[in-house]
């Protein structure tokens, strides 16, 4: 039910900037948006066999609990159906591309909830749902399980399918997804769809699940080009409606969410440092993200924002300050291009023998909100051998103690000031650790903790 993600390089190499006048030779950015390809999703037919199995389904469930469908309350309220994995510690993990389409005429008539057209048609349908989509790195964190996909509200399960192929790369009609059908008190039903093979609740079809509980991880199952989550929602007369209140919503006169999300959600996914301007976009496949967080001088340093709805004319105030926090750049990026649900953005930064060694900031300011990271010139930071563990830090910032918790025992936890320099290190061979900074002075610190002969990356704030 999701057209297809392909990164696009417009090819564009000019740049937009205010800068301090001190400030030399400034970057050209390199703008990147995401491609979302609108073709056929399922036809009326494959979802009236759908209507038939539920149906199918709910009188087995009446045999065994004959007042499992009263139908009685309100229409529910939800609550996002997504979250990210528990140990998931970036500033973003999806965007929202295609909503409800409230034009009926198919065929090239667009309109969303708020009069505007995030949405897809085709010759004979239209879009019936709304797409979370895994940005970036769809397939890389399709199979990390970033998104999970929760219950937006509780009610009783009257369809569950799994076991279907889930790195489809086609808007074909394949009606072999994996997902959850769940119907509400008031007899409303939401659908779940495209998720992963085997990453799926262990709860039957007529089991209750609670508001918030786990029901899969996003996939591309079924009709779907890019891993993502297909939240579709009926009444209790089986109508379609859209669980969003807006100016163009003729289905349904008022919100169905707890707390109803913003249209726009200007915000920055992610911002990282890379050894190449290679962009991994093949469909079904795990991407190379080329990240990179050590340098040294005669390399690029290539800096990428991933964005989530950057808009025309958008501002983001970037500062990279070396490792005595004086000034390298510091510049604001106006977006000339239209509105995208998803893009990225690149500087390359070319670094010679005048950069000092040490660990650099980057500061990005957008959307009303600070994001931040670091890499270095000659330090030990690097990427090349890190891998993903659940790792927790806290509290951060600290004003002394931070405890180190990790799914698997850490064998050593390094300390770094951003000049570089070791201030601390234990080995702990434990799964839990506890550094006490209070003998250090207040900034920021890089800790690179070891676990299982690999590493990750952690900043840590002392007040």
């Amino acid at each position: 039910m999701r057209s297809k993600l392909s990164i696009l390089f417009l090819g564009i190499s000019f740049c937009m900037f205010s800068q301090s006048s001190t400030i030399k030779n400034l970057p050209t950015v390199y703008f990147q948006p995401a491609s979302f390809e609108k073709t056929e999703c399922i036809t009326d037919a494959q979802r009236t066999e759908v209507r038939k199995q539920i149906a199918l389904n709910k009188q087995k469930i009446l045999k065994t609990n004959p007042t499992a469908f009263l139908h009685r309350g309100n229409s529910p309220l939800f609550i996002l159906p997504i979250r990210h994995k528990a140990d998931f510690n970036d500033y973003g993990y999806y965007t929202i591309n295609n909503q409800v389409d409230q034009d009926l005429i198919p065929n090239g008539h667009l309109l969303d909830y708020e009069c505007g057209q995030r949405t897809y048609d085709w010759v004979n349908g239209n879009h019936e749902g709304t797409d979370y989509v895994l940005w970036p790195y769809p397939w890389k964190r399709m199979q990390e399980e970033v998104m999970e996909v929760i219950a937006a509200a509780p009610g009783i399960i009257i369809d569950k399918r799994d076991g279907n192929f889930d790195l489809n790369c086609d808007n074909n009609g394949n009606p072999n997804w994996n997902g959850i059908i769940i119907e509400h008190a008031d007899g409303s039903q939401a659908w779940y769809w495209h998720f992963k093979d085997g990453a799926i609740t262990s709860k039957n079809i007529g089991d209750t699940v609670s508001e918030g509980e786990y029901l899969g991880a996003a996939g591309s199952s079924g009709s779907s080009t890019i891993p993502h989550l297909h939240f579709e929602v009926y009444d209790a007369n089986n109508n379609l409606i859209d669980p969003y209140e807006g100016p163009c919503n003729s289905m349904n006169a008022n919100s169905w969410w707890v707390n109803q999300p913003n249209y726009y959600v200007p915000e920055i996914n992610r911002l990282s440092t890379h050894n190449s301007s290679n962009f991994d976009d093949e469909c079904g496949v795990v991407e190379n993200t080329y990240e990179e967080l050590n340098f040294i001088p005669g390399e690029t340093v290539f800096f990428r924002i991933f964005y989530r709805d950057i808009q025309t004319d958008d501002d983001t105030h970037i500062v990279v300050r070396k490792p005595d926090n004086s000034i390298l750049y510091d510049y604001i990026f106006t977006s000339p291009w239209q509105t995208y649900t998803a893009a990225y953005a690149e500087w390359q930064y070319p670094v010679d023998n005048t950069w000092p060694d040490g660990v650099y900031t980057i500061t990005a300011d957008f959307g009303g909100n600070s994001y931040q990271t670091i890499f270095g010139v000659n330090t030990n930071l690097g990427v090349e051998d890190v891998k993903p563990l659940a790792i927790m830090v806290y509290p951060n910032p600290t004003s002394g103690k931070v405890s180190i918790e990790a799914s698997s025992q850490i064998e050593s936890v390094v300390l770094y000031d951003l000049l570089g320099r070791k201030v601390m290190e234990a080995s702990p061979v434990t799964k839990n650790t506890e550094l006490n900074l209070a003998s250090l002075n207040a900034g920021m610190y890089v800790a690179v903790v070891s676990s299982e002969g690999k590493r990750t990356v952690m900043k840590i704030v002392k007040d």
